[in-house]
């Protein structure tokens, strides 16, 4: 049975002069033990989506479950203990600026009714967790920005919650400071088994850390399955511009035909377009190529703008074929 699962959930939100569909039949499932991105533009739902999951903002229409207990059928006191079990992290930290570290990680636990000796004692657990011993007497305002996510995260940790929502909570970071807290999130998913779901527009993010993957679109699942599966095989044209979204594939003339090539592990060090120049005799135009790490592998990805002659597009693409490299046809359009 999955930990979360989201059943045709819609939201509607109702105003004067106009309706706005937030979420439309949304079906999700999310696994115990899983980090799972759901990524989108700007706009798309996400944010209202995680709100949803833990009842901030009940649905129009659809269900959630969360450990085979159905949110809309609980009692006020029922949600407030389930809610414990679901903890956010938000991008800017929200801490409480007249508390110092220790007086802000304690928050949770005071609201719950813990002892003050169980409380202490959890702090400074948490306090090695999150490598903040040596700050725990500062204020949030005596913190690098870095810090005072590493103060959200162990407050969020303090009521041992099963599930961790994280609302875009790099997206104020710098690249090296989102580096830390990501490995830090990993490092809680794989020694605690805390599920984790990050909201983020970050596709890097989602590659750096997360083994599945959701596409908002316009309100809709666009897109969802394995990070691994997703990047190298997206079926749907928003998940396509998500991923070439930083390349420079809208920058070559559009509406010729352009082809997508996708290699691991070795491959991805080999010189293939160099060894397909000299072999088929021909010219190719590469829009856009990267590499990166997803799930552990090495993965690449080159778009070649091939050229007019049909016989020696046909030609190009029988070669990379034979090399065992996936070739995909691309809509210059859709970039």
């Amino acid at each position: 049975m999955p930990l979360i699962e989201l059943k045709h959930l819609t939201k509607t939100f109702k105003g004067k002069t106009q309706t706005v569909d937030a979420l439309r039949d949304i079906n999700l499932q999310i696994e115990q033990g899983d980090i799972y991105g759901i990524i989108g533009m700007s706009g798309a739902g996400k944010s209202t989506l995680v709100r949803c999951i833990n009842f901030l903002e009940r649905p129009t229409s659809g269900s959630v479950v969360i450990d085979g207990k159905d949110l809309a059928a609980l009692s006020p006191k029922e949600l407030r203990q389930l809610r414990q079990q679901v903890a956010m992290i938000f991008q800017h930290f929200n801490l409480l600026q007249q508390r110092d570290v220790r007086g802000n990680i304690a928050f949770a636990m005071e609201i719950a009714g813990m002892k003050r000796a169980d409380i202490d004692r959890r702090i400074d657990e948490l306090l090695e967790i999150v490598g903040l011993t040596d700050r725990q007497h500062n204020y949030p305002s005596q913190l690098s920005g870095g810090q005072q996510q590493r103060v959200a995260i162990a407050r969020a940790l303090s009521t041992n919650p099963k599930i961790i929502l994280c609302d875009e909570a790099t997206s104020a970071l710098d690249p090296t400071t989102t580096t830390s807290i990501l490995n830090l999130l990993r490092e809680i998913n794989r020694k605690l088994g805390i599920t984790i779901v990050i909201i983020t527009h970050e596709m890097s993010v989602v590659e750096s850390i997360c083994t599945h993957v959701a596409i908002i679109d316009d309100g809709q699942l666009a897109e969802s399955g394995t990070v691994e599966s997703v990047f190298s095989q997206p079926k749907t044209k928003a998940a396509k511009k998500l991923i070439f979204r930083k390349s420079g594939a809208d920058s070559g003339i559009l509406g010729e035909r352009l082809i997508r090539i996708v290699f691991e592990g070795n491959a991805s060090s080999e010189p293939i377009i160099a060894d397909l120049v000299m072999e088929c005799r021909v010219s190719v135009n590469i829009m856009y190529a990267d590499t990166r790490d997803v799930g552990g592998k090495a993965f690449g990805q080159m778009v070649l703008q091939l050229p007019e002659d049909r016989l020696q597009q046909e030609k190009i693409i029988f070669y990379l074929q034979s090399r065992k490299l996936r070739v995909e046809e691309v809509d210059g359009n859709a970039h």
